[in-house]
């Protein structure tokens, strides 16, 4: 379901709205690698998912500031927009992966009317 969601909001949302109104193009490894982008994602889920489980939800900052720090300096300026998008991804992959975590624990709040 995460895939599906960042699918939409990423790809189908973000970059074109992106490239519309702040004259960037696609970066070039999301343009020739969007299936490993879509394969990373779902791992990285589940990785989520599999940490809070285990209780060391620290191994998540650790993997981010891993993702952050290769690529720190190319996010100044007009790249800055880039750098927005992945924020919102990884939040949402947060988000898919605590949800995960409560639904595997039986966790989950329960709504009723």
């Amino acid at each position: 379901m995460g895939a599906l969601v960042l699918w939409f909001l990423i790809n189908k949302w973000a970059w074109p709205y992106i490239i519309k109104h702040h004259n960037l193009k696609l970066p070039i490894e999301m343009s020739k690698n969007k299936n490993l982008t879509i394969l990373l994602g779902i791992i990285e889920r589940g990785f989520y998912t599999t940490v809070l489980i285990m209780g060391a939800p620290n191994l998540i900052a650790v993997w981010l500031a891993l993702k952050v720090v290769p690529k720190w300096n190319r996010w100044e300026g007009d790249e800055r927009v880039t750098y927005n998008v992945f924020l919102i991804g990884n939040v949402i992959s947060v988000a898919f992966g605590i949800i995960g975590a409560w639904i595997a624990l039986g966790k989950f709040p329960k709504f009723s009317p």
